[in-house]
């Protein structure tokens, strides 16, 4: 399961997407969904 508060704490912090998903082992197409 996506921990999507962390997601977002990390996406407000400045971070990439390809840094989110290094750091998270989410996929980018995952994360561009919610952020987008």
């Amino acid at each position: 399961m996506i921990d999507l508060i962390e997601l977002f704490r990390h996406w407000h912090a400045g971070r990439s997407q390809v840094q989110i998903s290094d750091g998270l082992g989410i996929d980018r197409k995952t994360i561009r969904k919610y952020v987008a």
